[in-house]
């Protein structure tokens, strides 16, 4: 028998033949983790995965020898994952171990944390076959002594030859346990407050002339269970270290739990009965699971309309059919609402993960889903490779989201990856959106998908008012707010109403400009403004994070007679709290939600109406539902219109239809205002007529002319080096082997160009782009182009990258 595997560390990441020793015939299987060893040579070993097993291969078996078995033989990738790498790599352009290492985390790949203790020995019934019982003795003899090694303290004394396999089979007869430790054993503690056991009955009025302390001390009455974080309450560790002095608080350490939390939970809520559209989506979703076959369905539907309540009705029936799930959304520390309404409906069946996750409880996360402890993987874009068995259905939630798209090879979309491996395992897949992208609601249009639609919100609630204020004509309240924003602000707040405000640009200002001269300072690694922040004083390039001191006059005649060019979020804080200056301003941006836990705590204050007015970037647009709110306003509502990007429109259209639709989501109207300085923009059109379809007719039209997806696949190219000139000679390379390969009825072949943003620490980029309109490009001809092209510029230490339907052409 003979196994093609790939491996990081041999052949270059390509598939090679290996032959499969006698002894392992009967339990190696295509997915398996082995170890590998040359026949000749140094002694390295390098770990593998076998893809497929057959028994004749007319390829010549490499002179590598698989040495061992890992994880008990058992496979790490099921039949469906196996098939869904197979396809990413080929539809990606890039190789099958890339594919392989993306679907499996580091925490899983590793063996240098592996470590073997002793156990209590207990008599097995069934009688066990021992491989290599020689081997067998020398452990037990070895393990008795020491009762605790790591398997690189083993194979140094043992040979690493079938000890993998030998250990499995200890354990697996009750002697032996393995495990991995990533870290000390010491678990993560972290400060929590609780009440004093004797506090004094007068404790509230002696607080009173301190109204910060009141107001933490009361939070902590209010609390249900022991002990609670700072950021749950709310409170500053400087206010509740105060209240810990007088005697009202005590300090505790308590154990940092490895279940998702981003500091932020609202109050479970009721069963909604299901409207009729609801209802009628279920039906469909719920025929498709019982016919047992794979489809896909784009789920459109307007903000508000309960999509979220549809996925968890869904997932109901998905358990009960005894199956599992997969559930996505854009970024995890920004849907908290949507994470806690799941878990409040499925418990322990589900399992959240995030980055925020420490190598262990990745591991353990992985092993519970592998092993149907848990039911349903809910998390960001790489939880679409959760090892679930008899997956049911696979759930993308705001389907458009940009955050889908990785920004490293392998460069897939976990949307387009989700459709692929509901096919693969015959599952149902669910695409919801408000804004659905281009390239699914053509799809869904062309029959490929079957399109559900929710026209109306839950409970009764109106679709905001929308309305433009032109910026050239309006007199302004100040630089950035115009003085009907700003009246209407003030009325939201006369009726204890709430108001979200979307900037979508951190910072204090955009740019500096020197008014004398005439110089606007540039990142030096990057030649694009550098941004000033107020805060740190200093400006920041957002690429590179490159920083500099802001000294307050112009680095090139020492002028100080500098503009502020386009406020960002920053400055625009510091406006609001000048307009109401006895209103708390949350502001939650990337500057502001850096710690852990900061991101929940803003919107935990924002829930509890402790304060009136968030401002943020796009992250106030996602996932956020307060029925408090019944004004947005959007400062610069056509900054991003002016981006060389063919999807710069579609973009703008999504994230205003989003941010729109915070506005009343409750039985109190909401309104909209979009400050603009182009109101004749087609994206506004179809924003005031509330109409996604328009929008889309109109914006496809142009897209057809110039032949731009969903009517055309894209494929870019990327040639970086810190010489510009060889940048420019590689892409041009590029460029010629492309068109000499691609028959122009099959696509054309646009640049080489420098990138939009053309240097980003300190390298040089030129694109290539590709527009498919028939054919596609073979992942071999991909990958001997990129060989030959990286080998050809080697001394210019080139980088080269291949991005199959790239979201950003900057």
């Amino acid at each position: 028998m003979q196994a093609l595997i790939v491996a990081e560390k041999l052949f270059r990441g390509e598939p090679f033949t290996v032959m499969v020793p006698a002894s392992m015939e009967q339990e190696i299987q295509a997915g398996c983790m082995v170890l590998l060893a040359r026949k000749k040579g140094a002694e390295s070993i390098s770990i593998g995965y076998i893809i497929e097993l057959a028994e004749d291969n007319p390829a010549e078996p490499s002179e590598t020898e698989i040495i061992d078995l890992l994880y008990d033989g058992k496979p790490l990738l099921g039949e469906d994952l196996l098939n869904l790498t197979g396809w990413m790599a080929d539809y990606y352009l890039s190789r099958r171990i890339d594919t392989i290492s993306a679907a499996l985390p580091v925490a899983v790949r590793t063996t240098i944390h592996d470590l073997v203790e002793l156990t209590d020995f207990s008599l097995q019934a069934e009688n066990r076959r021992v491989i290599n019982t020689t081997l067998r003795r020398s452990i037990m003899q070895l393990m008795i002594r020491e009762k605790r090694l790591t398997m690189l303290q083993l194979q140094r004394r043992l040979g690493k030859k079938q000890l993998y396999r030998t250990l499995s089979e200890l354990e697996r007869g009750g002697h032996l346990r393995l495990t991995k430790k990533f870290t000390s054993t010491q678990p993560k503690l972290q400060t929590a407050y609780r009440l004093s056991e004797t506090i004094p009955e007068s404790a509230e009025e002696s607080l009173h002339g301190a109204p910060k302390q009141l107001e933490a001390f009361l939070a902590l009455s209010s609390t249900t269970g022991p002990c609670v974080p700072a950021e749950t309450i709310g409170s500053s560790r400087e206010t509740l270290n105060a209240l810990v002095k007088k005697g009202f608080v005590e300090k505790v350490q308590i154990e940092v739990k490895s279940n998702f939390s981003s500091g932020f939970a609202e109050e479970p809520q009721s069963v909604k009965n299901l409207t009729a559209e609801q209802k009628q989506a279920l039906e469909a979703l719920q025929s498709a699971l019982n016919n047992k076959r794979y489809a896909t369905f784009l789920l459109h539907g307007v903000t508000g309309s309960g999509k979220t309540l549809v996925y968890i009705e869904f997932l109901k029936r998905v358990l009960a059919a005894g199956k599992t799930a997969i559930v996505l959304v854009p970024e995890i520390s920004l849907t908290p609402q949507t994470a806690g309404r799941f878990r409040q409906h499925f418990h322990d069946d589900i399992t959240i993960l995030h980055s925020g996750m420490s190598n262990q409880e990745k591991y353990d996360a992985w092993h519970s889903l592998r092993q149907g402890k848990t039911k349903i993987a809910l998390g960001a874009r790489s939880t679409i490779f959760a090892p679930l068995e008899n997956l049911g259905a696979i759930i993308v939630d705001e389907e458009h989201d940009g955050a889908y798209k990785q920004d490293r090879t392998p460069r897939y979309h976990a949307r387009d990856t989700a459709i692929m491996r509901a096919l693969f395992s015959k599952a149902i897949c669910v695409l919801g959106s408000a804004t659905p992208s281009f390239e699914s609601y053509h799809n869904a249009r062309n029959g490929k998908y079957s399109l559900i639609n929710l026209r109306e919100r839950v409970d009764g609630a109106a679709m905001p008012l929308i309305k433009l204020v032109w910026m050239k004509e309006s007199p302004k309240a100040s630089s950035s707010i115009s003085e009907l924003l700003f009246r209407q602000i003030e009325l939201r707040l006369k009726k204890k109403e709430q108001v979200i405000l979307l900037q979508n640009r951190r910072g204090f200002a955009g740019s500096i400009f020197c008014l004398s001269c005439g110089h606007t300072p540039l990142c030096r690694f990057c030649n694009i403004p550098m941004v000033y922040h107020a805060a740190e004083n200093h400006l920041r390039c957002h690429y590179c994070g490159h920083r500099v001191k802001f000294r307050a006059s112009c680095e090139k005649c020492q002028s100080t007679d500098l503009f502020f060019k386009s406020s960002g979020t920053e400055r625009i804080e510091e406006e609001l709290q000048k307009l109401f200056p006895e209103e708390k301003i949350l502001r939650m941006d990337v500057d502001t939600t850096t710690r852990k836990g900061s991101h929940g705590r803003i919107l935990k204050e924002f829930h509890d109406q402790k304060a009136r007015i968030l401002l943020g970037t796009q992250m106030v647009a996602k996932g956020l539902d307060f029925p408090a709110v019944t004004l947005v306003g959007v400062l610069m509502a056509d900054i991003g219109l002016n981006i060389p990007d063919f999807r710069a429109s579609e973009r703008t259209f999504s994230l205003l239809t989003q941010v729109a639709g915070r506005a009343g989501r409750s039985t109190m109207p909401g309104e909209v205002y979009l400050q603009v300085y182009n109101k004749e923009s087609d994206v506004f059109t179809a924003l005031l007529q509330g109409s996604y379809e328009k929008f889309f007719e109109q914006e496809s039209a142009t897209r057809a002319a110039l032949r731009y997806p969903p009517l055309s696949r894209l494929i870019k190219f990327e040639c970086s080096a810190t010489d510009e000139k060889e940048a420019e000679s590689a892409a041009l390379y590029c460029k010629e082997t492309l068109t000499a390969h691609l028959p122009i009825e099959s696509g054309t072949v646009l640049g080489p160009a420098p990138a939009g943003i053309a240097k980003i620490k300190g390298r040089f980029r030129y694109h290539v782009l590709v527009k498919l309109f028939e054919a596609k490009l073979s992942a071999a001809f991909v990958r001997e182009m990129s060989d030959h092209i990286i080998s050809r510029f080697r001394s210019a230490a080139l980088s080269f990258i291949v991005d199959v339907d790239p979201q950003n052409l900057m």
